[in-house]
């Protein structure tokens, strides 16, 4: 049995490997993510206000080969949650479209995209 997971603040480390393989391992081919791949700090992020019943564009300023991988944080504590505040990628994977939907009240939104790395790239 192999160690899998390592988190670790000081110095950071954020690692999760492959079946069979451990985390200590040097071979970056080894893990499904790690400190050292591009999956881990965000490319983009910024805030946007997100009307009630409405959407925001947001230009990730590049083109991905692949969807971004997204995370959505509300200021007033809503949980991002498809139907009500959720991010949709645009089909030319250069942009993002924020909804915000049955919640009565504008959102404040704070989105994080990460560069997907992960299978290549």
């Amino acid at each position: 049995m192999v160690e899998r997971v390592h988190i670790r603040r000081n110095p950071f480390r954020f690692r999760i490997s492959k079946p069979g393989k451990s985390v200590d391992s040097s071979n970056l081919d080894d893990f499904i993510i790690h400190e050292g791949q591009g999956v881990i700090a965000p490319y983009i992020t910024g805030t946007v206000t997100v009307p009630n019943e409405g959407n925001v564009l947001v230009s990730f300023g590049r083109t991905y080969s692949r969807p971004a991988l997204v995370m959505l944080k509300c200021a007033s504590g809503v949980v991002a949650y498809p139907y009500q505040v959720y991010a949709v990628i645009q089909p030319d994977m250069a942009s993002m479209r924020i909804y915000n939907t049955r919640l009565g009240a504008a959102q404040t939104v704070t989105y994080y995209v990460y560069w997907n790395s992960i299978g290549g790239d």
